[in-house]
This record gives structure tokens, sequence and C-alpha cells, in this order.
């Protein structure tokens, strides 16, 4: 248990993106790249999984609320919060709030909140255990954590540093992330297989990586979101993917 200075004091300075780099990662139209319908998909069949239509769900660092809107129109009451400012997407507008640490969400809403979902998050917290003590601590009835991390820490490149972020997480490293929080891992898997390779290539040949999602021909990346998630469902979780996705519940006191 954490006491009440640490929780007040977890939300550590310059987490948060700025307007430019909403408008880098997040442009108009950023929905319909094959990176987000392929992700879309995946984290939709992970909470189909792990979680109840009576749960109620919180995405922390929800960017454009675009996860929020996929959630809610498969039947579930999610809800999201950012640190930064950006231009929410209008059908999720009232159900995310920006400029908003998730300890500052309504009171009646943190008590409800039984699934907390952590989309590329984790990596741009220095100190994520003491994060995660924190989430539990101010959501009495959270009972399990969606986590989306970019994975390979080999793949580790200009995009990284670009963004911030401290690490790339492998399972070794999720494993020591759960344990020291005290989390059990109900599943987990690599996800984007095909990228690890041409992504490794240009980290071999120091080719620097694209920052900014600009979405072009809807087809082909239609198309593509929907062969990165048949990739996710047939090949084996162990096999290396620039991303990683895990379920985790929190070991009894």
């Amino acid at each position: 248990m954490i006491d009440e200075v640490s929780v007040s004091d977890h939300h550590q300075i310059g987490t948060e993106f700025s307007d430019n780099e909403f408008d880098e990662l997040f442009p108009p139209g950023y929905e319909r790249h094959y990176w987000h319908r392929a992700r879309s998909a995946i984290v939709k069949s992970y909470v189909h999984a792990f979680c109840d239509l009576s749960d109620t769900l919180l995405e922390i660092g929800a960017a454009r609320g675009h996860y929020v809107s996929v959630l809610r129109k498969a039947g579930f009451e999610s809800y999201g919060c950012d640190l930064g400012d950006p231009w929410v997407h209008e059908e999720a507008k009232p159900f995310v709030f920006t400029k908003t640490d998730f300890a500052d969400i309504d009171r009646e809403l943190r008590d409800r909140v039984t699934t907390v979902l952590l989309l590329d998050v984790l990596e741009h917290i220095e100190q994520p255990i003491p994060f995660i003590e924190a989430i539990f601590h101010t959501l009495p009835a959270l009972r399990s954590l969606i986590i989306a991390l970019p994975a390979r820490q080999e793949l580790w490149s200009n995009f990284d540093e670009h963004y911030r972020h401290f690490l790339r997480y492998d399972v070794t490293e999720l494993r020591k992330l759960a344990l020291r929080s005290r989390l059990s891992i109900n599943s987990y898997s690599y996800f984007f297989h095909a990228l690890y390779v041409p992504t490794l290539l240009l980290k071999t040949l120091g080719m620097r990586r694209g920052t900014a999602f600009a979405p072009k021909a809807p087809r082909l990346h239609k198309l593509l979101g929907i062969a990165f998630c048949l990739e996710s469902r047939l090949l084996p979780k162990n096999v290396y993917g620039t991303s990683l996705i895990c379920a985790c519940t929190k070991d009894p006191p």
C-alpha cells in the first residue's frame, strides 16, 4: 500500500504529449491507418476475453478517444482520460476527460472502474511500478489491467527517442514488471510480427523511422489492418513482434 502523498505525486511532469506530438501521432484520419485498425481489433479481442459487459473500463492516456469509441460501440461502458489537451472525436467527447489525471476524475466513476487500459503508456513512465500502485490505490474496484507496449529493445530507434520512451519491453521485462507490481499475467502475446524484421533491418542500416502517422491509400490500409489482425491470431504468441499486449490481474494481498 502506498500513502496519500505518493498517490498525489505519481504524475511525472512532461509525460503528457504536446499539441505538436498529438498532431504527429494522431493526425486527422489516423484511426484508418493499418496500425490502428489492427491494434483496435486486437485490443477489443482482449477486452472481450477478459471483461464482462457489466464492467466499467477506463483508458488512461486516451488521446483522441478512438479506442474509447471502439469499445463503446462493442457494448462496453468505456471512458478515457488524458493529461494533454488534444481534440477528441465527436462521439467520444462525453466520455473522454482531457487535461485530467486519473486520480481527478469524478469519484463516483473512479469507484466503479474495474478494468484499466494502458495502451502504449508505460514506456513513457520512468518508474512504472509506483504508477501502477497509484492506479490500484485510486480505483478501489479495479481488478485488471490490459497493457500494450512497444516491444523489443533491439528495435530502439529515433522514434522512441522522439516520443520520450524509457524502454521497449520484452516478455522478460513484462514478467519483472508484473512480479514487482504484484500482478498475475493471465495472457500475453507479441503482435505486428511481420513488422519485426523490416524494423530491425532499418535499425541495422542506421535508417531513421518516420515519426508521423499519415495514412494514405485507405483501401490498402484496411487490407493491411485485416492481415495484421489475422496474423496475431494465427502465429504463436512468442514470435517476436514490434508490440506486446497482456492482460493482468492484481494478486491477492
